[in-house]
C-alpha cells in the first residue's frame, strides 16, 4: 500500500534537519519516519529529543544492547520497518555477529548474557498485547539490572511502541540501506519489508543491491580526478628523469611493488560491497576490520605507495619517486578526510583508529 503520507525532503524544516544529524550516527541517514513527521515540527524535534534520551548509551545498557531490545519490541507489535532499523543500529554499534544472527534464540545461545536474556525476556513480554509481564519476569530483570537500568530498558520498549504504530500506521517506505540490512539478517526468520517496501523503495533512485543513487560530493570528485591524474602521470614516466640505480635496489623494488599487488587483492576482497572510489562511504556501508584491516585502515593506499615506490625503483625512475611523494601526501589527506566521516558513521571508528596503523602496522614502529 502507499503511505497515508509521503516523507518530506530533508531541508523541509531547518531547525528539524539539523536535530535529525544524529541520525547519521544510528543509522546513516535521516529515517522516513522523521520526514514524515516534521508536517509538525514541534513533533519531529520533541521525537528527537526522548530518542537521544532514551538511547544513549548510560553504562551497561549498551547501545548495541538497546537496539536488540528495540528488535524484540518490534517484532512483537509486528513492525517491519523498525526490525529493519534496530539490526541495523544493532550492528553500527557493534553487536557481535553471533547476536544478529542468533538473536531469536537469545534464550539459549552462548552469544547472549543471563542479563541480557533477562532485558529481552522483558522486551518480549512488555511489547506483547496484551501485557505479558509478570513477577518471575520481573524478578529475573531485577536480579540482572538496577533501578536506573530498568527504566532505561522499559523506555526503549515505550519508544518502539511509539514508534511501531507511527510506522505501521503511516506505512513509512524503507529507506534503501534498512532494506539492505533486513534482508542480510532478517530475511531468514520471514522478514519481507511487508508493506514498508513498494516498487519505489525498492527500485527507485537505487542501484541492484539497493545502495541509494546520490551524487558524489565535490571534495569527493577532487580528491579522486587528482588521484587518476597523479596516476597517469606516473605512467607517463620522462626519460629526462632517469637515474641510476644497484640491480640489488632494482629488485628489492620488484619485490615492493609484488607484494603492493598482494595487498591491494587482500583489501579489495575484504572490503567486498564497501569498496567505493570516493572517501565518502557508501549509505549501506559496514565497517571492516577484519582481515588485513585488522591491523591497518587504509591498507588499498599502502598497496599503491608500495607498487609505485618498488616500481619507481625497479624502472630507475626519478619522476615516479617524485609521483610516489605526491601520492603519498594526496592519500594522508584524503584518508584525513574519510577518517572524519567515517567518525562521524561509526560511533566505535575512534577506538578501531586508536589501535590500528592508518597506512601501517602499529608494531612496524
Amino acid at each position: 500500500m502507499p503511505p497515508l503520507l509521503p516523507p518530506l525532503p530533508p531541508d523541509h524544516d531547518a531547525e528539524v534537519a539539523q536535530m535529525a544529524a544524529f541520525f547519521n550516527e544510528t543509522l546513516g541517514f535521516c529515517p522516513n519516519s522523521v520526514l514524515t513527521m516534521q508536517r509538525r515540527p514541534a513533533i519531529a524535534m520533541a521525537f528527537i529529543a526522548l530518542n537521544r534520551a532514551v538511547m544513549t548509551n548510560e553504562g551497561r545498557v549498551s547501545s548495541a544492547l538497546k537496539r536488540l531490545i528495540g528488535y524484540v519490541a518490534s517484532h512483537a507489535a509486528g513492525c517491519q520497518y523498525c526490525q529493519a532499523h534496530t539490526i541495523r543500529a544493532a550492528e553500527r554499534y557493534g553487536a557481535a555477529a553471533e547476536q544478529l544472527a542468533h538473536v531469536w534464540e537469545y534464550r539459549t545461545h552462548p552469544a547472549f548474557s543471563d542479563a541480557e536474556r533477562a532485558a529481552l525476556d522483558f522486551a518480549l513480554a512488555a511489547a506483547s498485547v496484551p501485557n505479558a509481564v509478570d513477577e518471575d519476569i520481573a524478578q529475573a530483570l531485577r536480579q540482572h539490572w538496577d533501578e536506573g537500568e530498568i527504566v532505561e530498558i522499559l523506555a526503549v520498549v515505550a519508544l518502539f511502541g511509539f514508534l511501531n504504530r507511527w510506522n505501521d500506521s503511516m506505512g513509512t517506505p524503507l529507506e534503501g540501506p534498512a532494506i539492505e540490512t533486513g534482508r542480510q539478517f532478517l530475511a531468514q526468520h520471514g522478514w519481507t519489508g511487508g508493506k514498508h517496501v513498494t516498487t519505489a523503495t525498492s527500485d527507485a533512485g537505487t542501484s541492484p543491491n539497493n545502495e541509494p543513487r546520490r551524487a558524489p560530493a565535490r571534495r569527493d570528485i577532487a580528491f579522486v580526478a587528482v588521484q587518476a591524474v597523479l596516476m597517469a602521470a606516473y605512467l607517463a614516466n620522462p626519460e629526462a628523469w632517469h637515474i641510476a640505480l644497484p640491480k640489488g635496489v632494482q629488485y628489492v623494488g620488484l619485490v615492493l611493488a609484488i607484494i603492493g599487488v598482494g595487498i591491494l587483492a587482500w583489501a579489495f576482497a575484504a572490503l567486498g560491497r564497501n569498496l567505493t572510489p570516493y572517501p565518502t562511504p557508501k549509505t549501506s556501508a559496514q565497517l571492516v576490520t577484519a582481515g588485513i584491516y585488522r591491523w591497518v585502515r587504509h591498507p588499498i593506499y599502502s598497496g599503491v605507495l608500495l607498487i609505485a615506490l618498488g616500481w619507481a625503483g625497479f624502472s630507475e625512475s626519478g619522476w615516479r619517486l617524485a609521483l610516489f611523494a605526491a601520492l603519498g601526501v594526496l592519500f594522508w589527506a584524503k584518508s584525513s578526510y574519510e577518517e572524519r566521516l567515517l567518525t562521524q558513521r561509526f560511533p566505535t571508528y575512534s577506538e578501531y583508529q586508536r589501535r590500528t596503523g592508518r597506512f601501517w602496522p602499529k608494531w612496524l614502529r
